[in-house]
This record gives C-alpha cells, sequence and structure tokens, in this order.
C-alpha cells in the first residue's frame, strides 16, 4: 500500500454495498485506525473517525443512525456523514 504523509494513497474495499443496510452501524479498523461505517436512512454510506469528540465514545459500538446522521452512544451527539456535528440535545 503507497502512504502519502500518513494516509493511504488510493481507493480501498472496506465494504461491500449489499452488506450495509440503511440504518446499519459498523465498527472497522483499517490503517492503524479505528472508523465507523454507517448507511443514512436515505441510503448514502458513510464513513468516519470512529471517536466522538466529546467523550471519545466509539460511534460503531452503539451508535445509531437518525436520518443522515449517527448518533453518539455515551451523550446523543448527532454527526453528519462528514463528520460535522448536528446536534448537541
Amino acid at each position: 500500500m503507497a502512504m502519502y504523509e500518513g494516509f493511504p494513497w488510493g481507493w480501498f474495499v472496506v465494504s461491500f454495498s449489499d452488506e450495509l443496510a440503511p440504518g446499519d452501524v459498523r465498527p472497522l479498523r483499517y490503517f492503524g485506525k479505528d472508523l465507523v461505517l454507517f448507511r443514512t436512512e436515505s441510503g448514502a454510506p458513510k464513513i468516519l473517525d470512529a471517536f466522538c469528540p466529546h467523550m471519545g465514545a466509539h460511534l460503531g459500538h452503539g451508535g445509531k443512525v437518525e436520518g443522515e446522521s449517527v448518533r453518539c452512544p455515551f451523550h446523543a451527539w448527532r454527526f453528519d456523514g462528514a463528520g460535522k456535528c448536528v446536534d448537541v440535545p
């Protein structure tokens, strides 16, 4: 695998589309990083850093899809597919 400044360079399969239904949340570990893969309710697959920036909860263990975002299992903060916090209850 070619690396560029610590990041993989190129495309890598981490899941096949038929393995992830709308609303599914999966923990992944690739390239030495913990990641979370989820499919929004509209069907768009998204992948983010696994850890909530608030308290460090792993979004892939107990996180839930709500609309187009994933909700943290600790304090219910929600993050869109780009990793932006879209709701703090």
